[in-house]
């Protein structure tokens, strides 16, 4: 196997595995969830994991391949998770609630899947995509080889610049609509433990309105390349280690999609309606 046949086995991986993933969830949530970390149509980590199976090649038995891929893809999916919550204090899945988990990064079940999967891509599918790949003349590899490169660090690029330091600020803003809400509260006369999901003496339409007003007020605006990133995160953490799953999930889509707006005057036409 050349380098840049690795690099073809690698995108094809990566291609099935964000297929599997993809319908794997969109099944679970009941709508259209595209995966991955990147925005196009691949999930690097079932790429590395790939290709490491189809090395592994054929020669040791289905239950030594079976142990070797439970663990290395444990390893692997472990290394991948904590390094991306590092970077940018958001979680691309979590398995918090499922039993035997690791810090919600990995869990038995899903390793124990995984070994299936790499017994099932070393022994019957990798000799099966070998044989179209074999084909093709090097000159074509080598040209595959280079777009697909090319490709993904533009993807990885755009994908970074997104997120960087912009989690925090979302997570800025879900403070202060748990302030704004907070504050509501004490204005009828009594207190709230100052989480959304905790209000429930506040008409939901009232809830609404305050969330709106508080985006509004923070001059947020996403492009369609930012909602497409952000909405295939599973998770968020702050720097001080205090985790937001549904909170902040629940206002991304709110967030103007480009800044045609003036967030000064429709959070005042806001502010008016809560009066």
């Amino acid at each position: 196997m050349s380098i840049d046949q690795a690099v073809l086995y690698f995108y094809i991986y990566s291609f099935l595995g964000w297929v599997y993933e993809s319908i794997l969830v969109s099944v679970r949530e009941k709508q259209w969830t595209n995966r991955g970390f990147l925005i196009g149509p691949i999930c690097p980590i079932y790429g590395a994991g790939g290709l490491i199976f189809a090395l592994m090649g054929t020669h040791m038995g289905i239950p030594l391949t079976f142990l070797i891929c439970m663990v290395s893809s444990a390893v692997l999916e472990y290394f991948t998770g904590y390094t991306l919550e590092k970077l940018f204090h958001a979680s691309w899945w979590d398995y918090s609630d499922m039993p035997l988990n690791l810090n919600g990064y990995i869990c038995l079940p899903a390793s124990v899947l995984f070994g299936v999967m790499g017994v099932a891509v070393s022994h019957f599918i990798q000799p099966l995509v070998a044989v179209p790949v074999g084909y093709l003349p090097e000159w074509a590899v080598n040209i595959a080889a280079l777009v697909l490169v090319g490709i993904t660090s533009a993807d990885i690029t755009v994908t970074v610049s997104t997120l960087s330091n912009f989690v925090d600020k979302l997570v800025e803003i879900d403070k202060r609509i748990n302030q704004a809400i907070d504050d509501r509260y004490k204005e009828l006369g009594s207190s709230v433990s100052g989480t959304i999901r905790s209000v429930k003496a506040i008409p939901a339409n009232v809830r609404e309105k305050i969330i709106d007003q508080e985006i509004l007020k923070s001059n947020l605006s996403l492009t369609g390349v930012q909602m497409k990133v952000l909405s295939k995160i599973k998770s968020f953490r702050s720097h001080s280690g205090e985790k937001y799953n549904g909170r902040i999930r629940e206002f991304i889509h709110r967030l103007p999609i480009s800044k045609k707006t003036k967030p000064g005057k429709e959070a005042n036409e806001h502010d008016d309606q809560l009066r």
